[in-house]
């Protein structure tokens, strides 16, 4: 990608948005900036069973469901002809998405147009739903999961997640981390992913979205004078669009100006694609050959001692986390 394109780190000043985002909050100033203007968004949520879509939301109570990190495929559906339908009669649309849905979006468009804003994460790959169901239907045995979360900054900025379920008619909290879950563990080690995702021409290459938005992991923080804690965006303006959005984006947040050089250094997908392991094979072989529980009961039987382990640290944190607060 271009090492001199526009580049901001931005921490969203609203704390409601901020904490229900998994870095900065960067979308959801983007998602207000074009609600308010008559317009509507396109995102991903969760819905029934788990299924990961590509939703429309027209309000600002609609946002709820799209925040957050996904990490699995999500389901297109008839996203792109709405969207088309939206565009026809002049509506203003922000479509958020994977830089291969944005690209196909802009395909099927037959090009960019004046009221749609597209933007690209930074994607490491993404497994099939059908691994992902699996995995989550032995993870949660038992109980009825009521939302999963695979970001939470309960306990900071990072990758630990939760999950919220219905046990004995009580809604209860329980972790979602790769310490702790099978399936998160296999998509940060990036072994199950589809095949394409492995061969992905926009890791390192040309960004296809307006902007490009991530966690801006790596950053100098201190030098920035930025406060990390609670996450930070990182922000790239690849479209002369792009560019005349930045000025929106920092009317809202605290942010940076940093080179580009230093967000590329921190994600590895705005390098190269992720490498093809070879675990892939025999993770997905016996999968299919003998189901997700012959693999699940070897992790448990692998990871017993740091999941304790584990355990007891989040304990701990829960035990300090007030006194973090009497700092902010």
């Amino acid at each position: 990608m271009d090492a001199k394109v526009p580049c901001l780190a931005v921490i969203n000043d609203s704390r409601d948005d901020l904490m229900a985002s998994s870095s900065g909050g960067v979308f959801s100033i983007l998602s207000r900036h074009v609600l308010a203007e008559g317009g509507v968004v396109y995102g991903h949520a969760f819905t029934e069973g788990l299924h990961v879509k590509c939703v429309r939301v027209d309000s600002i109570e609609g946002l709820d469901c799209l925040r957050g990190s996904k990490y699995v495929q999500s389901d297109m559906g008839d996203a792109m002809r709405r969207i088309r339908d939206d565009l026809r009669v002049g509506t203003p649309v922000l479509f958020s998405g994977t830089p291969c849905q944005v690209d196909g979006l802009l395909s099927f468009l037959d090009g960019g147009h004046d009221n749609l804003i597209t933007v690209d994460i930074v994607c490491h790959g993404v497994p099939s739903w059908e691994f992902f169901k699996d995995c989550i239907d032995a993870e949660f045995a038992g109980r009825d999961l009521v939302e999963l979360r695979f970001r939470d900054k309960r306990e900071g900025w990072g990758c630990g997640g939760g999950g919220t379920v219905l046990h004995n008619h009580k809604m209860k909290d329980v972790p979602f981390a790769p310490e702790v879950s099978y399936y998160y563990k296999r998509f940060l080690a990036g072994d199950v992913y589809r095949e394409s995702c492995y061969r992905c021409p926009y890791a390192g290459g040309e960004r296809p979205g307006d902007l490009t938005m991530g966690d801006f992991w790596g950053i100098d923080s201190a030098d920035a004078g930025l406060d990390s804690r609670r996450g930070i965006s990182l922000v790239l303006a690849n479209s002369h669009k792009g560019r005349e959005l930045l000025p929106v984006i920092k009317k809202s947040s605290t942010w940076a100006e940093r080179d580009a050089l230093e967000a590329i250094a921190g994600n590895d997908q705005l390098r190269h694609p992720t490498p093809r392991p070879k675990e892939r094979d025999v993770i997905l072989k016996r999968w299919r050959e003998r189901g997700i529980e012959s693999l699940e009961d070897q992790y448990k039987r692998e990871t017993g001692h740091s999941v304790v382990r584990w355990r007891v640290l989040r304990s701990l944190k829960r035990v300090f986390r007030p006194l973090l607060r009497r700092e902010d």
